[in-house]
């Protein structure tokens, strides 16, 4: 049966992980998980340019521009002109994004770390785990 098969059961976990955290991200901050993400990216990383967020996140460019206008809106990310290169266009994480982006993060670890608590699933073990698959499927690919 399908519903037994890892691939399909890996893909079943990943959207059904990503549609709880943009609910739960758009519930308390009224904002997308795949908003919050970029945010995540620039916390992570410090300033990227533009095409640079948009291959670490697998969006396009324009997609990433449509995000970055509205995040720059609301005050959670800057957007400038690299001085060194008058067709990039550098982003960085404002104070109020760093803010959102800790609380956001903190609020969907405790959620999925209820999770696997409730599943009786070592965290530490699943995140070996899925960092070996990933590395794997990154390696083959």
């Amino acid at each position: 049966m399908i519903e037994n098969r890892p691939e399909y059961l890996i893909h079943r976990l990943v959207m059904e992980m990503d549609r709880v955290a943009d609910k739960i991200l758009t519930e308390n901050f009224g904002m997308s998980y795949k908003r919050c993400r970029v945010l995540a990216v620039l916390q992570d990383g410090g300033t990227k340019t533009q095409h640079d967020l948009a291959l670490i996140l697998g969006h396009s460019d324009p997609a990433v521009s449509k995000m970055l206008v509205e995040l720059s809106k609301k005050g959670y990310v800057t957007v400038r002109i690299d001085p060194a290169h008058a067709r990039k266009r550098l982003v960085t994480l404002t104070p109020k994004g760093n803010e959102i982006t800790t609380k956001g993060s903190v609020m969907l670890h405790e959620h999925f770390n209820g999770i696997l608590d409730k599943a009786k699933v070592d965290s530490t073990q699943y995140a070996a785990l899925t960092r070996k698959l990933y590395e794997a499927l990154i390696a083959k690919n």
